[in-house]
């Protein structure tokens, strides 16, 4: 048994991560849903709006939990929005994924002196933590997470509030200026990457990272434009240039992919094969949306407990016009979003992930 000891803690503390990155994806879920009805994203039960019955605690599971009901409200039979269950799996897989990879490796997946130096693995992750390791993984959880909000407002053609995005690259700032061991690599490409010290050093590399991705994602949508910033205010410029290359790319394969679906049928009238149909895509348009004209109000995900409910039941109209069967229901967004000739924010999501997996390589590309 003791050789089985490490690997089956690796295991657990991959599905942890896994369930820590679904239960971001469910807590966008909850924001967006619960903002526009007035109610609170702290207190209170959540329930079917529906029919109000409460959701049980093992129906709050994310992903999982849609599966089992079968895409329906327990208690009243109404449809619940594939797109709930698909969000929170892309927060799994992205977000857990990238932090179990970071974590698990020892920072053997980032460029830098000051990572890669103890023995990967789980155990001595908790027997030995390294604070600036975990601290990196985190400040990179942060990173893909406004990605994956930009990604999923983007779906619904419109843009993350300003205020949210103020607050986003606020926060950015305040931590990499006054933790600029979070930065791996330096503003240089031949310097030596830990060059420098003090809030200077995270201030130059920030900035400069910003402009690159300003200029960069000059011609993108604004989802795409603001990630990229956000994008080389904590990774560098040189992270902004490398991603801006690989997103085409990362759409060309997702146009490839999509070449082999078959594109989907209309059901009834034009709008009823639209990718903004849905009760997700309702309830992003309500938080955006300013009823008195003014900017969009800003989306706060630090107000909500991680373990809010990622399937909420739609509405009963919704319910009677949705009559398709279940694995049909959950493959039709994703092939839809497959089929998108522009989804800029989501190719960047990806392209980031795909880029912190393999950062150390690319960087000793660079720097020979």
């Amino acid at each position: 048994m003791v050789e089985w000891i490490i690997p089956l803690t690796d295991l657990v503390v991959i599905g942890l991560l896994l369930v820590i990155g679904g239960n971001l994806g469910s807590f966008l879920n909850v924001v967006v849903h619960r903002l526009p009805r007035g109610e609170s994203v702290v207190h209170g039960g959540s329930h079917c709006p529906s029919c109000g019955s409460a959701i049980r605690w093992h129906d709050n599971v994310p992903v999982l939990g849609w599966l089992l009901l079968g895409g329906r409200c327990r208690d009243c039979g109404a449809m619940i929005a594939a797109r709930y269950p698909l969000v929170e799996a892309v927060g799994a897989v992205v977000i857990g994924g990238v932090a179990a990879a970071e974590l698990l490796s020892g920072g053997r997946t980032l460029p830098g002196v000051a990572f890669g130096v103890g023995r990967p693995g789980a155990d001595n992750l908790l027997l030995r933590p390294d604070p600036l390791l975990i601290a990196v993984a985190i400040l990179h959880g942060w990173l893909l997470f406004n990605l994956l909000l930009g990604a999923a407002v983007e779906t619904d053609g419109r843009v993350v509030p300003a205020r949210w995005s103020r607050m986003a690259f606020g926060i950015t700032l305040a931590i990499v200026v006054g933790w600029n061991a979070l930065l791996p690599v330096g503003i240089g490409i031949e310097g030596p990457a830990w060059m420098g010290r003090g809030p200077g050093r995270g201030l130059g590399i920030a900035a400069c990272g910003l402009a690159c991705g300003a200029l960069l994602g000059g011609s993108s949508t604004p989802a795409g434009r603001q990630g990229l910033m956000l994008v080389g205010a904590i990774l560098g410029w040189q992270a902004a240039a490398c991603i801006a290359l690989l997103r085409p790319v990362v759409g060309w394969l997702r146009a490839l992919l999509a070449s082999l679906v078959p594109p989907a049928t209309p059901a009834g009238d034009g709008d009823s094969a639209d990718l903004t149909t849905g009760e997700f895509s309702e309830s992003i348009r309500s938080v955006l949306a300013s009823p008195e004209g003014e900017p969009p109000s800003s989306i706060d995900p630090g107000s909500s407990p991680l373990n809010e409910p990622g399937p909420v039941a739609v509405s009963r109209s919704e319910a009677a016009g949705d009559r398709g069967p279940f694995l049909s229901r959950l493959i039709e967004p994703i092939a839809r979003n497959l089929q998108r000739r522009g989804l800029s924010g989501g190719d960047l999501m990806v392209a980031t992930a795909a880029f912190l997996l393999a950062w150390r390589w690319l960087w000793r590309v660079v720097v020979g």
